[in-house]
Parts: C-alpha cells; sequence; structure tokens
C-alpha cells in the first residue's frame, strides 16, 4: 500500500499467477479483491494505490469467505503502520 502518485482516487492492482490455480480460480481471486475493494473504498483516508499479490492459500480462503477478512486486516494493520511513519 502507498500514497498515490496521482489522482485523488485509491486504486487496486491485482497479481495472481498460474501457480495460484487455473484460470477460473485466478479469476475468481480476482473478482473478490475487486469487490473488497469497492465495498471499502471509503475506508482509505486519502488517495491510495493498493497491489494485491495472491498466492496459493488465497484460493481456499475465497471459497471460506476469509479472504475478505484477510484484506480487512491487512488496511488495518497499514493505517496503524502509515499513522506511525
Amino acid at each position: 500500500m502507498l500514497p498515490a502518485t496521482s489522482g485523488n482516487v485509491s486504486r487496486v492492482g491485482i497479481s495472481a499467477s498460474r501457480r495460484v490455480g487455473n484460470a477460473v480460480v485466478r479469476n475468481r481471486i480476482k473478482r473478490s479483491v475487486r469487490e473488497w475493494f469497492r465495498r471499502r473504498r471509503d475506508a482509505f483516508p486519502e488517495a491510495w494505490d493498493l497491489v494485491v499479490i495472491a498466492r496459493r492459500p488465497c484460493a481456499r480462503k475465497t471459497e471460506s469467505g476469509g479472504l475478505n477478512a484477510a484484506l480487512d486486516q491487512t488496511l488495518t494493520r497499514a493505517k496503524m503502520q502509515w499513522k506511525t511513519s
């Protein structure tokens, strides 16, 4: 998570390699992350560039609903880190 280099809008970039799973799995992860970002865009205090790199355990979390919780936890930790620095 980094402050945006241009514009006043938060953006998300998603990377999911073939090692994560087949195209169906990778696209499911990307859709889930985009939906999470769309719902929580107002939670970002200012314009941020967020890069999500999907790993293999992410595929299992998508089906169980744990992906949203993991992303929320990461967002909270990132906010705390940026406030202290």
